[in-house]
């Protein structure tokens, strides 16, 4: 049965990142933590209408809230006075104070568990299980499984108008498609799949597995298709390494999955294309390939002269270039293993070789010289 933990934790996160990619795009990631805590006062209405915990009307009326609080924030924010986050800011504290409240006033004796809902446990859904065909299955891995296929199908079916009404959304409305009941139609999704993935890892951890697979994936790649792949691929380790870590460690698997897509992040925020290390690195090899370069055109520049014995030694090719006598080593010693330069006699003067006079006319052309 601890297997089918893991099961759950792979459909919740990757259910969660196909629809949060779109999210995040269009610049909604504080949206999706508002839908994954107002929907609770969705949750608490719906239990008070129907009286029954297990009802699926509760999945609908949580869904038409997150649905409607996007709405509140959409309308509050447009009026001017208000900016966008200040929005989200105002209305889903109000929408998720109004539902504690009510658990605690009215339902104190019912299975709306603040912390569960707020925290979630993997671990535990294996005990809610419902028979499908005759087969045994958690309840959670059906009901994710589920939300996954739809937000798949949502995806697959209306790529181009995503992918155009995302990026420019006054071309969508010319193109004669509206990008407003798309929009909201998204909102839905979102509100669905937050929803459902509440008994799995909690509205918390819902934002995480929400945005943080999708941001790693637009460090990497600005494909909206290849983002979309690389957005799975990234939720699909997080949980894996989630599930495993959390089991040797003892600690909550929800709660370290969405550890280990901070730390897939953070690597890939460091070490992509544009990366802080991978600057530092790409930086330091630009100053040593300047430096070949330098010492390249100072021997190609003076091989043939009368005093070229004296030009292309070691002195005073170190005191044209401002250069230590390790650093110049350095440089030439690594021009040497690439056929560039060689060492003429005992002396230490350096030529270049066939190879290396090629390299030195190649870049006075490049430099117009």
């Amino acid at each position: 049965m601890m297997i089918e933990s893991l099961y759950v934790l792979i459909m919740t996160s990757m259910a969660c990142a196909l629809i949060g990619s779109f999210l995040m795009l269009r610049k909604l990631s504080m949206v999706s933590d508002a839908i994954s805590h107002s929907v609770l006062l969705g949750i608490v209405l719906a239990y008070f209408i129907t009286k029954d915990i297990t009802s699926p009307f509760l999945i609908i009326g949580a869904a038409l809230f997150g649905v409607f609080t996007v709405f509140a924030i959409e309308m509050l924010s447009s009026t001017g006075l208000v900016k966008s986050d200040d929005a989200v800011g105002i209305v889903f504290p109000l929408f998720f104070s109004i539902a504690v409240i009510l658990i605690t006033k009215y339902a104190r004796n019912v299975h709306l568990d603040t912390d569960m809902v707020l925290m979630g446990e993997v671990i535990m859904s294996p005990l809610n299980r419902i028979n499908i065909l005759g087969l045994s299955v958690p309840k959670s891995l059906f009901q994710m499984s589920i939300m996954f296929l739809l937000n798949l199908i949502f995806v697959v079916v209306f790529f181009k108008e995503l992918k155009i009404s995302t990026f420019d959304e006054e071309f969508a409305t010319i193109a004669g498609f509206s990008a407003t009941i798309l929009f909201y139609t998204l909102m839905t999704l979102s509100s669905l799949t937050a929803v459902v993935a509440f008994e799995a890892v909690g509205a918390i951890l819902v934002v995480s597995f929400l945005i943080t697979p999708a941001a790693s994936a637009y460090l990497i790649t600005k494909d909206l298709k290849n983002m979309l792949i690389a957005t799975l691929l990234y939720s699909l380790v997080n949980s894996i390494l989630g599930y495993y870590l959390s089991l040797y460690f003892n600690v909550s698997m929800s709660g370290m999955t969405a550890v280990i897509a901070g730390i897939t992040f953070f690597l890939t925020f460091m070490f992509n294309r544009k990366g802080l290390i991978t600057s530092i690195i790409l930086s330091r090899k630009r100053k040593e390939q300047f430096k070949m370069e330098l010492m390249l055109m100072h021997i190609g520049n003076h091989m043939g002269e009368t005093d070229e014995s004296k030009e292309l030694g070691i002195n005073t090719i170190k005191d044209h270039l401002n250069w230590s006598e390790e650093e110049l080593k350095k440089v030439a010693s690594k021009l040497i293993n690439q056929g560039i330069v060689y060492r003429y006699n005992e002396l230490e003067t350096y030529r270049l070789t066939k190879k290396g006079f090629e390299k030195y006319e190649k870049i006075k052309f490049i430099y117009g010289m």
